[in-house]
C-alpha cells in the first residue's frame, strides 16, 4: 500500500510540453492506449470516495484507491492505493461481477510515462481534452510545475470524472458517466502518437 499524491494541469500545447520532456527527461513508457472499467456495488465505493477499477492497457492491472488520513493540499489529490497486476482481466470481470460488482462507467486514454525531476509524469489523452498529472511529493509539485513552464495554481485536484461531468456541463451537454473515443478519432490519435489503438484481447470488429 501507498499514498499516491497527484495534481493535474490541462494543456494547450501538448506537443510543446513532450518536446520539453523529451530533452529533459526520460521517457519511462512510450505513448498506448488504455481502457478502464470502475465497478462499484449499489454505490457502496461512491459513497466513501472509493475507487475500484480494473485497466487493461499494455499489461492488466486491478486498482482499489481510498482517501487518506490528514489535511490534503490545494490542488493536489492525495489517496491511498493498492494495485496488482492481473494475467485475465476476463476472469477478474467475472470475480468481481460474482462478488456483487458491476461497471459503473468506461473510461479510455492515451498515455505516455515520464521521469522528470525525481517525480512520475503522465501525459494523458482523454476524449475531452489533454492533461499533465504530476506525482510527487505535495510541497515539491509548485516547482516541479512551474520549471514545465506551468502555472503552479493551475493545479487540478480533482479526478478526470469530475472534470468530465464539468465539461459537459458547461457545454449544456446531457449527464454521462462514460467517456470513450469515438472509432476515427482513436485511429487518428494512435496513428499520430504512434501506437496501437486496441488493447490485447479486446475483439477484432
Amino acid at each position: 500500500m501507498s499514498v499516491e499524491h497527484e495534481a493535474k494541469f490541462a494543456l494547450d500545447d501538448r506537443a510543446e510540453l513532450e518536446a520539453r520532456l523529451r530533452r529533459d527527461g526520460r521517457l519511462r513508457t512510450p505513448w498506448h492506449f488504455e481502457s478502464n472499467t470502475v465497478y462499484d456495488r449499489d454505490g457502496e465505493l461512491g459513497r466513501a470516495r472509493r475507487l475500484l477499477r480494473l485497466r487493461r492497457a499494455l499489461g492488466a492491472t486491478l486498482t482499489f484507491k481510498e482517501p487518506a488520513s490528514g489535511q490534503g493540499r490545494d490542488g493536489v489529490k492525495s489517496r491511498l492505493e493498492r494495485e496488482c497486476r492481473v494475467d485475465s482481466p476476463e476472469a477478474m470481470d467475472a470475480i468481481l461481477r460474482g462478488l456483487g460488482y458491476a461497471p459503473r462507467l468506461t473510461y479510455e486514454k492515451f498515455r505516455s510515462v515520464w521521469d522528470f525531476g525525481g517525480a512520475a509524469l503522465f501525459l494523458d489523452i482523454v476524449p475531452f481534452g489533454q492533461f499533465l498529472e504530476i506525482e510527487a511529493a505535495p510541497e515539491a509539485i509548485p516547482a516541479l510545475a512551474a520549471s514545465l513552464g506551468l502555472d503552479p495554481a493551475a493545479a487540478i485536484g480533482a479526478s478526470y470524472h469530475a472534470l468530465h461531468r464539468a465539461w459537459r456541463a458547461a457545454r449544456g451537454l446531457a449527464p454521462a458517466e462514460d467517456f470513450t473515443f469515438e472509432p476515427a478519432e482513436r485511429d487518428r490519435l494512435a496513428k499520430l502518437l504512434g501506437c496501437e489503438a486496441r488493447i490485447p484481447g479486446e475483439n477484432e470488429c
